[in-house]
Formats: C-alpha cells, structure tokens, sequence
C-alpha cells in the first residue's frame, strides 16, 4: 500500500489521541506529528541526555522513535497489531539540537499481518536509521468495541 497526501484518510479523533498518549512515548518526548491509516510521522528533538558514551544519539532511542512510528501506522486500521520481527540499520549520527523524524509506511497488508518500511532523518532529510517490520494482527479491536468475525 502506497500512501500519497491526496489520498490518505483520516482517522478518528479519538484513535489519534490514544496514540498521542502512549506514556512511553510521552515519557521520550516523542511527537506525533502525522498518521493516517498504514502511514505514522513522529518527531523527537536530540538533547544531550540521548547520547550514549561514545557521543552518538543511542541506538535504543533511534530504535524506539522507529517503533512508535511502526506501532502507530500498524495500529491505525483499529485492529491491535503486535510486532513479531523489526530490523534496524544504523546509517549514520545526529547532533545535540537536530530534531529527527522516523516515518513508517505500510508496504504490505494481509488479514493477519502487516509489513512496514521506516526511516528515521533528520529535519534537513540526512538518512540515520532504516527499520523493516511485521506485525501480526490480531482481530481484537483497539477501539473496544467488538471483534470483526472475518478477521479484516
């Protein structure tokens, strides 16, 4: 599934809000700047207490702002998705101040699993991590209300 602006939907409010107040996100300080269904953009800025000893922004922080793009893009059709396998490719540093964005697209959507491309860069586009991701999906709604019996 290929994501374009003009033909992306929205998606409700409330669903929005539920991911904007994951607490470990919220505890990162990551923003949820855009998500649609299949597609997530989020933000964090780097300050010092990101980098790790060797002066480079952590791997684990890097790893966890692709994740929350992932869970949010995943998870946006209302299904609960759970992921069974993400890979990362660190490509390169950021500096104390740059503002990274990790994007998840949705490449792929079956009844039961999704499949996803993120990149993380910084705000001038310089490419510092990649991530490819499964998730299975589950037919529990993330809404609460009842399960679809199809599956879909």
């Amino acid at each position: 599934m290929t994501n374009s602006a003009d033909e992306r939907r929205f998606l409700p409010p409330e669903r929005v809000e539920r991911f904007r107040q994951d607490p470990f996100a919220r505890r990162m300080g990551f923003e949820l700047v855009e998500a649609a269904p299949g597609y997530a953009r989020v933000a964090v800025e780097l300050t010092e207490d990101l980098f790790n000893f060797a002066g480079t922004p952590h791997g684990g922080l890097l790893f966890s702002l692709a994740d929350y793009a992932f869970a949010v893009a995943s998870n946006s059709h209302g299904r609960v998705a759970l992921a069974t396998n993400v890979s990362i490719q660190f490509m390169a540093a950021a500096e104390v101040g740059d503002r990274l964005y990790a994007e998840a697209k949705e490449s792929h959507l079956t009844r039961r699993a999704g499949f996803y491309d993120m990149t993380v860069t910084t705000e001038s586009g310089r490419l510092v991590a990649r991530c490819l991701g499964v998730v299975h999906r589950t037919s529990r709604s993330l809404d609460g209300d009842e399960p679809d019996p199809r599956g879909g």
